[in-house]
């Protein structure tokens, strides 16, 4: 063997090794890092424990806009605890003292949220208060009595009480301690529709004039302050179109069907969305209008139970395909989605259930006679163990279209 043939074969090998070597620098600088938002997205993930998460914080730190902004004590004691993405981002910046502004937003959630933004001002404020008060034990003195838990009274109008069933309804509150009133100057009994909204620690007022009564006009309660005092509340009116049974408030989240874009055509559903998360101080989360009820009511199809935690009706048993479009619009939002299953037992009215009526820490669940009320009271007994559930007959309301949570409305002060 010649040298010349060594040299060439050892000038091959070089070559080789030289090209492997490029090509790996290249395919390494093609592989896309993660950016922000999918780190971000990783702490929500139900997969990974919170030590890897702790590293995903780590990396954040590292890497992201808000680099070297995250404590190491925040980091080190970094729990999940079953959060969304929007509430873990809204802790994050609390208890780190970073602004939400858009580019922070942007960055981590790909999205402007002026919902968060006006949370964390809210919750800034009540820091400092807290702050003041561990400075002034007479502010501390004071402010022990305004942070007694919230007084809630609830309405009805004053024509429900000739249905049957009022008798039912005034027991099973009576029975219970639960404070209640009747409203004057309604103009029909569903009370939930026509009456302001609460969130964001304040009354949100609407435009109740609704497309299915506008053949019937005479039972538009457009005036709710002829209705109830509100001169002790704090309250915002928005020019939209909106019943309060398509109201279902989530803390920071509220859910709505799309019918509210429908009944708001000369807005844009971007401008339709920017006012309700301005005036609620909430995201809204939009679900499928489910075509059976005229309405386009939430109330029937979703209720909030608690922290990233909601209740949808037995779609399970009656429209499959609507159930999963239901679950898409939701499971973004909300990590944990109960369901009410009846099975054989499902009948038509069994819709009403979850039309129950939630006052402090009792739940009147709608009775009707039919094989799935006990199925009804057991399945939300358990998704609510903290609270007492109440069985109460309604058929009578219930036959006109609406149970326990259209004819009530809610009144919370301090």
């Amino acid at each position: 063997m010649d040298i010349e043939y060594i040299i060439g074969i050892v000038a091959g090998i070089f070559g080789i090794l030289t090209g492997v070597a490029w090509l790996h620098g290249v395919l390494k600088k093609r592989v896309k890092p993660k950016c922000s938002n999918d780190l971000f997205k990783e702490l929500a993930n139900k997969q990974l424990t919170d030590a890897k998460k702790k590293k995903i914080l780590v990396k954040l730190n590292k890497k992201s806009i808000i680099k070297g902004r995250l404590s190491q004590e925040y980091i080190d004691g970094f729990q999940w605890n079953n959060r969304g993405v929007e509430k873990l981002f809204l802790d994050l910046c609390d208890a780190n003292h970073i602004e939400p502004t858009d580019d922070i937003c942007l960055d981590l959630l790909a999205a402007r949220m002026p919902s968060l933004q006006k949370k964390y001002k809210e919750n800034s404020k009540q820091g400092e208060v807290k702050e003041e008060e561990k400075e002034s034990p007479e502010v501390a003195e004071c402010n022990s009595t305004q942070s007694m838990p919230m007084k809630e009274t609830v309405y009805f109008s004053e024509y429900i009480t000739a249905y049957k069933c009022w008798n039912n309804i005034k027991e099973a509150l009576e029975a219970h301690g639960v404070s209640y009133g009747l409203l004057p100057n309604t103009k029909d009994i569903w009370a939930r529709d026509y009456m302001p909204a609460f969130s964001g620690g304040r009354f949100v007022a609407y435009k109740y004039n609704p497309d299915y009564l506008q053949e019937s006009k005479e039972y538009i309660t457009d005036n709710v302050n002829d209705v109830f005092d509100f001169s002790k509340d704090s309250m915002v009116n928005i020019d939209l179109i909106i019943d309060g049974g398509n109201i279902i408030v989530c803390d920071d989240k509220i859910i709505m069907t799309d019918k509210i874009f429908v009944e708001n055509p000369d807005y844009t559903k971007e401008q339709v969305v920017q006012i309700i998360e301005d005036a609620f101080s909430a995201k809204l989360v939009v679900i499928p209008w489910d075509r059976e009820e005229e309405y386009g009511h939430a109330d029937g199809m979703v209720r909030y139970v608690s922290d990233n935690h909601v209740l949808i009706n037995n779609y399970k048993d009656i429209d499959p395909e609507l159930r999963q479009k239901i679950l898409d619009a939701l499971t973004p939002h909300f990590s944990q989605i109960s369901e009410l299953e009846y099975g054989s037992a499902q009948r038509v009215d069994s819709w009403a259930h979850i039309n129950y009526l939630q006052v402090n820490d009792i739940i009147f669940v709608p009775q009707l006679g039919i094989p799935s009320d006990p199925l009804a009271i057991e399945q939300i007994s358990k998704i609510f163990p903290s609270y007492k559930v109440v069985p109460v007959e309604v058929k009578g309301i219930v036959k006109k279209g609406g149970a326990l949570n259209c004819v009530s409305w809610n009144h919370i002060e301090s």
